[in-house]
């Protein structure tokens, strides 16, 4: 199980380092070729902001992975190893609880774009399918936040000390 775990951690970070070189990459072409033979692309704005919305919420749950979201730490930090990793347990399934709102209403957003027929301006896309990522990735932030909230309920549990944040 570590192992397929491992395996989709590379995968997901290789993808979305794919994705933003992809993006740069692009945005190159499209500026070299608006300063030099003043053309540009029609589709390439529409493709920049569904691969932005992809890096983004691929990005927050890698992101989680390795716990660098913001988070405010001063009462974890001056607070009883017991009552901090309390805190944590709380926060962290509060915010697996969150991507799931997040999941329920993107699925909700996804089917009605569907049921519309919209599609984009420019590249005539079905507007549904530069969506998926949202409630795809909401499922990965969700797990991550909720492990982390059982990893620390079980610290809670086992008297466990609390690893604090130093700072120089």
């Amino acid at each position: 199980m570590d192992d397929l775990i491992k395996k989709l951690n590379k995968f997901e970070e290789g993808l979305v380092g794919a994705a933003l070189l992809g993006l740069a990459i692009l945005t190159f072409i499209e500026t070299a070729l608006r300063y030099t033979i003043s053309y540009t692309f029609a589709w390439f704005g529409e493709f920049a902001n569904y691969t932005m919305i992809f890096c983004t919420y691929l990005g927050a749950a890698i992101g989680v992975k390795y716990g660098t979201h913001f988070s405010m730490e001063a009462l974890t930090e001056y607070a009883p190893d017991r009552v901090s990793h309390l805190l944590k347990t709380v926060a962290y399934a509060f915010s697996g609880t969150v991507c799931i709102l997040f999941l329920y209403y993107g699925i909700v957003h996804i089917l009605k774009l569907h049921e519309f027929e919209v599609k984009s301006s420019a590249m005539q896309l079905p507007m549904f399918i530069p969506y998926i990522p949202i409630p795809l990735f909401s499922i990965s932030m969700g797990f991550r936040f909720f492990v982390l909230s059982h990893k620390h309920f079980m610290n809670f549990v086992r008297h466990e000390p609390f690893q604090r944040v130093r700072r120089k």
